[in-house]
């Protein structure tokens, strides 16, 4: 099943498909989202029990509309988002032809899954860096019932090849990066919607620094655009 999984999500326009044990899950810290709320990510078999294997979906984002948001009346959305979960959606679809069971979360950490499916480590920006793609992807993931072989996890403790380098931290226009972890409460992008902060000042600034339109916001993402991962993808 899972070459014709991997044909699937090919024929889907998916970048990277890895498959994580459900197991693995648990043998690391639990994660919180936001980072100041009490409420921590579950594993995979907290949300479902019978969950057999963990399918992870990469998609390689380009540069110029990486986080691009449309804003309407009617619409709201990041674009490569409603594209991940529209095609998230076909493949389970997918499963569930070949009498199989799956199930799209949002509860589970994508960042943590796609590290246990071998798919990347986590670098200095926080985010999951390819070998071949650096940090310009958006991840997805299913919880399904059907048994396939895993991928050959990396350790999510152990870090990217970032070594000395530092630009993510020195561009960050908040001073939200450090030590391969994010301070959400100066992080520019949720400073602009007013999350985690209460400070107008900051918010106005953060809103500044974004590109933003009638219709089309471009989120900041410094910490991406200058990562010298990102310039092989």
């Amino acid at each position: 099943m899972k070459d014709e999984l991997l044909g699937q999500a090919r024929n889907l326009g998916f970048s990277l498909l890895g498959i994580a044990d459900p197991g693995l899950f648990e043998r690391y810290p639990r994660i919180r989202k936001p980072a100041e709320s009490d409420k921590y990510l579950q594993h995979p078999h907290e949300i479902w029990p019978d969950c057999r294997s963990v399918v992870v979906l990469g998609l390689h984002c380009r540069e110029e509309v990486l986080d691009a948001i449309v804003r309407m009346d009617n619409l709201w959305g990041t674009f490569y988002w409603e594209i991940l979960c529209h095609r998230e959606y076909r493949l389970r679809d997918w499963f569930r032809q070949q009498g199989c069971e799956a199930k799209i979360t949002n509860d589970v950490s994508v960042k943590r899954a796609a590290v246990l499916a071998g798919l990347g480590h986590i670098g200095r920006n926080s985010l999951v860096a390819h070998p071949k793609y650096g940090s310009n992807l958006r991840f997805g993931l299913l919880l399904t019932d059907a048994e396939m072989a895993f991928d050959e996890p990396n350790d999510p403790l152990e870090s990217a090849p970032c070594g000395d380098c530092r630009r993510c931290e020195d561009v960050c226009p908040g001073g939200a990066i450090s030590d391969y972890r994010v301070d959400f409460s100066r992080c520019i992008i949720p400073a602009a919607e007013g999350r985690f902060s209460n400070d107008e000042q900051k918010i106005r600034e953060a809103r500044r620094i974004q590109q933003r339109g009638e219709v089309v916001e471009v989120e900041c993402n410094l910490c991406q655009k200058t990562c010298p991962l990102n310039e092989a993808g």
